[in-house]
């Protein structure tokens, strides 16, 4: 039996196109940009090589059509190629040819608008005749901000004496990992109390906080929280901040909190990833893919903004009592 056995194997398989696939959809975008590229390995050049020739990596242009389709009534809408350089979106420096950037747009429209709890289809229809290459996601409904409360004054405190701060919200059972960012406007001001400069500080303050499997509010949404630390506060401003010149001082103005959230397919590519880590992953790392053919995700998006909330008094006399904070000359 062990003299059956070949050591013998194959390294790099013959030429096989690979699609590569990426695309994330947002109701709030006013353009709808997909990354489709092409991978394969050559058994004579290296992968390093090739990953820097722009023509091996894009299909192209008369080879693929694109179109985004809603699943409920098969209304369709088309892509057109464009150079991600040109429009604002430089490919970074690293493996790959930079330039160009092919990328494949699409502007939102009142005829094909992108409506939250519906499914939309990714077609790429291949001029050579092969199958079509799909993928669907289903878009997360706007979500809803419980805490702080946005109704009337929204107020929100980092204070010494109370607990990390929760910042809660409800969705619907199409997002399962949100990313909460503050967005914290303040003045610079002379000793005098003019202003000598208006900023504004954007802090993710937290990242993929997942939802969990039950629902727990009203109308069968998910009840969604993250507490967030007095400390992480103060240090995100130590960090960002100096003390001000001679004797100017800082006053906080507002603030916005942006809860975005991410579709199923975030959840099943971190659990992917999860699942094969470590020292009791897998042997193998398979790799997570929700496009019909090839690699890569196809997702959604959704959030929302509790705009201009105010910061509450003792917690800048918190601050300016805390030594991580305490040069920071905040005042109200």
């Amino acid at each position: 039996m062990l003299s059956a056995c070949s050591n013998d194997f194959e390294v790099t398989a013959p030429w096989k196109e690979i699609p590569v696939v990426y695309g994330i959809l947002s109701p709030q975008d006013t353009a709808h940009y997909i990354r489709i590229e092409k991978a394969f390995l050559d058994p004579e050049v290296s992968a390093l090589t090739i990953a820097k020739i722009a023509d091996s990596l894009y299909y192209p242009e008369s080879a693929i059509m694109v179109f985004l389709e809603r699943t409920d009534n098969q209304n369709r809408l088309q892509f057109q190629r464009v150079n991600g350089a040109l429009e604002g979106y430089p490919r970074k420096d690293g493996v790959f040819a930079t330039e160009p950037n092919w990328l494949y747009k699409a502007k939102s429209s009142p005829s094909f608008p992108l409506d939250p709890g519906k499914t939309y289809r990714l077609v790429i229809e291949r001029a050579d005749g092969k199958p079509n290459i799909t993928a669907e996601t289903t878009l997360p409904a706007p979500f809803v901000i419980v805490k702080p409360s946005v109704m009337q004054v929204p107020i929100i405190g980092f204070e010494k004496v109370v607990p990390p701060t929760p910042i809660s919200w409800r969705t619907d059972e199409n997002a399962y990992f949100f990313n909460i960012t503050f967005k914290i406007r303040y003045l610079d001001k002379n000793a005098n109390g003019t202003t000598a400069a208006a900023n504004e500080l954007v802090w993710l303050a937290a990242k993929n906080v997942p939802r969990g499997e039950a629902t727990s509010a009203p109308g069968g949404l998910f009840s969604v929280s993250r507490d967030i630390a007095r400390n992480s506060f103060y240090n995100f401003l130590a960090q960002n901040l100096q003390r001000p010149v001679g004797n100017m001082y800082r006053e906080f103005q507002t603030l916005d909190i942006l809860i975005e959230g991410g579709g199923r397919e975030i959840k099943e590519y971190l659990d992917t990833a999860d699942a094969n880590g470590g020292l009791t992953g897998a042997e193998v790392f398979p790799n997570y893919s929700n496009i019909s053919e090839g690699f890569g995700i196809f997702t959604g998006k959704n959030q929302v903004i509790g705009q201009n909330i105010r910061l509450t008094t003792n917690t800048v006399d918190s601050m300016n009592a805390n030594s991580i904070t305490d040069t920071l000359r905040f005042r109200y």
